[in-house]
C-alpha cells in the first residue's frame, strides 16, 4: 500500500476519498471535482491502483494524499490466461478490501465517490462494511459492472447521459476548469505548430490507451489528409513507436509536458504525440476532432463546442457503452461513422461531413456543482441521522 500527501487537515473538518481507475475515463471526472470539495469544506484523499497508473500520476500532480492498493479486473475472454485471472479474483478482492478498509480506518471520511471501474470495487466494498456512504457517479447509458455491485450496495448513483437506462439521480459529467482556459493562438505556438497556408486543424484522438484501428485509419489516409488538415495525431502510450516514429527532443515546445512528441518521417503537418498532458491546449488548437466515443470525449468535446467526428468501439470489443454515447452525441450535432470493413475508406467522407455540421451544443452544464450539493446532502443527512 502507498501513500502520498501534500498536506493533511487545513483546519477543515468534513474528508471525501475518491476512487476510480484503469482508464482516463474513470479518473479525469474525478480530478475535475477535487477543487469544488476542496471549496466546499472538504478533505480530498485518494484511493488506486499500485503502481504507474493514469489515477497516480494525476492525483500526484494535484497534489492529493494518495492510496494505491491492489486491484482486481474481470477480463471478458475464454482464453486460459483470462480465466486464470479471473479464478484469482476473490483472493485478489479479499486481500484488497482488507487494505482498503485499513485506509479508510485511517481517514476517517464522511463519504467515498467512487467513479467506477476495476480499481473503484474494493474501497466501496470497504466502505459499506464500515458503514460509509457510497455515492458512485456512471457515465454510460448503461450501467458498469462495479457500480451495479456498488448499487446493491446501497450506493446513491448518479448519472451523466439523460437516457440512461438506470435510476439515478441526473447531474451531468464533471468536467475539468482547465479545459476552458486555453486559447487558440496561445495553444498553436504552445505544441510548436507550423500552418502558413492556414489549414484546418485535425485533432485525432484514441481514448487514454490510444485506438489501433484509427491509428491505422489515419496511417492509410495521411497523404489525403495532409492536403486539407494540419493533423495533430495522439496516438496512445506505445503507439507511436508501433508505427515506426522517431522520437524526438521537443525542443521547441516550451514546455516539460511534451516530451513524448514524435515527428513523422512524412512532412508537412503531421504532428505525433503518445499522450496529451495539457488537454486544453489539444482542444483549443483544432477545429475539428476525431475521437473515440468514450463518455469523457463526448461529454468535453460538446462543452467546448467542437466539431466532431465520432468512432465509437465497436460492440464485439466491449458492452456497447460507446455506440449508446454516439447516439447521445449525434443528438447534440456530432457526426458518427461505424467501424466496419469501409471504415478506413470512409474516412475522409465522414470527416468532411462533419466539417459541414455545426459545432456540438453543450450535453450539461454545472455538473460539478451539481454533484457538490448531492454529496454535501447526503454527508448532512447521516450526520442528522447520527443525532
Amino acid at each position: 500500500m502507498t501513500e502520498n500527501s501534500k498536506n493533511d487537515n487545513n483546519g477543515k473538518n468534513l474528508k471525501i476519498v475518491f476512487t476510480g481507475g484503469g482508464t482516463g475515463g474513470h479518473v479525469y471526472p474525478n480530478v475535475a471535482l477535487f477543487d469544488d470539495f476542496e471549496k466546499a469544506g472538504f478533505n480530498v484523499a485518494y484511493i488506486g491502483g499500485t503502481g504507474n497508473t493514469v489515477e497516480k500520476r494525476l492525483v500526484h500532480e494535484n497534489g492529493v494524499k494518495y492510496y494505491g492498493v491492489q486491484t482486481i479486473k474481470l477480463v471478458r475472454s475464454m482464453s486460459l490466461s483470462a480465466m486464470k485471472n479471473n479464478l484469482s479474483i476473490p483472493f485478489t478482492l479479499s486481500k484488497a478490501v482488507r487494505e482498503c478498509v485499513n485506509v479508510l480506518k485511517k481517514e476517517k471520511p464522511n463519504v467515498v465517490f467512487s467513479k467506477g471501474g476495476f480499481v473503484s470495487l474494493p474501497t466501496v466494498l470497504a466502505a459499506r462494511k464500515l458503514d460509509i456512504p457510497v455515492v458512485a457517479h456512471e457515465s454510460d447509458l448503461t450501467m458498469g459492472l462495479a457500480n451495479k455491485i456498488a448499487k446493491s450496495k446501497g450506493a446513491t448513483i448518479l448519472k451523466a447521459n439523460p437516457h440512461s437506462t438506470f435510476d439515478g439521480i441526473l447531474v451531468g459529467l464533471p468536467l475539468r476548469k482547465d479545459l476552458f482556459t486555453a486559447n487558440k493562438e496561445q495553444s498553436i505556438k504552445t505544441l510548436g505548430i507550423k500552418n502558413p497556408s492556414g489549414k484546418k486543424i485535425l485533432l485525432v484522438l484514441g481514448g487514454s490507451s490510444g485506438a489501433k484501428a484509427i491509428n491505422d485509419a489515419i496511417k492509410d489516409n495521411l497523404s489525403a489528409l495532409l492536403e486539407r488538415y494540419v493533423v495533430l495525431h495522439v496516438t496512445g502510450k506505445g503507439k507511436a513507436a508501433e508505427r515506426g516514429l522517431k522520437t524526438s527532443d521537443d525542443k521547441n515546445q516550451n514546455s516539460a509536458n511534451y516530451k513524448n512528441t514524435f515527428q513523422s518521417p512524412i512532412e508537412g503537418g503531421y504532428y505525433v504525440f503518445e499522450y496529451a498532458d495539457k488537454i486544453q491546449n489539444f482542444y483549443a488548437a483544432s477545429d475539428l476532432v476525431l475521437s473515440r466515443a468514450g463518455a469523457t470525449a463526448v461529454f468535453e468535446i460538446s462543452a467546448l463546442k467542437k466539431r466532431a467526428l465520432f468512432v465509437p468501439l465497436p460492440k464485439g470489443v466491449s458492452r456497447g457503452d460507446q455506440i449508446d454515447n454516439a447516439c447521445l452525441a449525434k443528438e447534440y450535432g456530432a457526426t458518427i461513422l461505424e467501424q466496419d470493413e469501409n471504415f478506413s475508406s470512409s474516412l475522409c467522407l465522414a470527416l468532411k461531413n462533419a466539417e459541414k455540421n455545426p459545432p456540438m451544443k453543450e450535453i450539461s452544464v454545472d455538473a460539478n456543482g451539481k454533484i457538490v450539493n448531492v454529496v454535501r446532502g447526503i454527508v448532512g443527512a447521516c450526520k442528522n441521522k447520527k443525532l
